[in-house]
């Protein structure tokens, strides 16, 4: 989600609360139904992540998706700022299809502490317009940490129709080749295709339709450069079933047209290979 839409996502803010761990036992962090952000203000912590172990220190910011829970090992007795937020769950802008559940950053110039440091003077006193400039403040944290990470957020909502997402990639990707409509897969996973778009789009980045185009254009890719199949047998093979849109749509795509492409990856590599 960009950064300009952030005052227009479905965001609430559930709780803020100041809490301190003791070093004596592991402790298990839980998000439940909300997006939980944890702030490290004192101490430190190790977590496994079944790969490796990382250090959690002073000044981190650990992002915790809904319905999620990880264990963490305190070194120093841990002092931080916990917020719990409805409506949102992040997610990597740099791989459409990631399945990552936590984040953790560092807020190196401390300034998402300092809008901390208000939200729990706010929560905590309870004044006149607190709920507004709770509501600000918590837009104006979220702003910084998609300014400065590579991170999105979107709707919670999308969580429960990640399956229905899902299998809609893969019946695009297994019958690209045929005429696939908008209808076709809506009545596919029983969702309203308008509402479909939205769902779709947030997940991939992608509308169904230009999904179904990026798997049709890869797969015409893979032909131009490894086999020396005629162009207008490969519009045909990967469902454009129009030689004259095939190399308009992937002229627009790839700024050049296939037969260009095609001498291209000839010359890079001195070989195209046989059907």
């Amino acid at each position: 989600m960009y950064i300009s839409n952030v005052n227009s996502a479905s965001i609430s803010l559930k709780s803020i609360e100041m809490q301190h761990i003791a070093t004596e036992n592991n402790y298990t962090i839980q998000s439940f139904d909300d997006l939980a952000m944890i702030y490290i203000n004192k101490g430190a912590a190790n977590f496994d992540n079944g790969k490796e172990i990382y250090e959690i220190k002073k000044r981190d910011f650990i992002i915790l998706n809904p319905n999620h829970e990880i264990t963490i090992e305190p070194v120093r007795k841990l002092e931080w700022i916990r917020i719990d937020v409805d409506g949102i769950l992040f997610t990597s802008s740099l791989e459409i299809n990631s399945a990552e559940q936590l984040f953790i950053i560092n807020d190196a110039y401390r300034t998402i502490k300092y809008y901390l440091d208000l939200a729990l003077l706010e929560s905590e006193n309870r004044f006149r317009g607190s709920d507004i400039i709770l509501k600000r403040l918590l837009e104006c944290i979220m702003v910084h940490i998609l300014r400065n990470n590579h991170l999105s957020i979107k709707d919670s909502s999308i969580q429960i129709k990640n399956n229905e997402i899902e299998l809609i990639q893969q019946f695009i990707r297994g019958n690209y080749k045929e005429k696939i409509t908008l209808d076709q897969l809506a009545d596919l996973v029983e969702i309203n295709k308008y509402y479909l778009i939205r769902l779709f789009k947030q997940k991939t980045g992608l509308s169904p339709i230009d999904y179904l185009i990026h798997v049709r254009l890869s797969e015409a890719e893979k032909l131009l450069s490894q086999t020396n199949t005629n162009i207008s047998d490969i519009s045909d093979i990967v469902g454009f079933h129009s030689p004259s849109h095939f190399s308009k749509t992937f002229r627009e795509n790839n700024h050049m047209t296939p037969s260009a492409y095609r001498k291209l990856y000839k010359n890079r590599t001195g070989v195209v290979t046989g059907e």
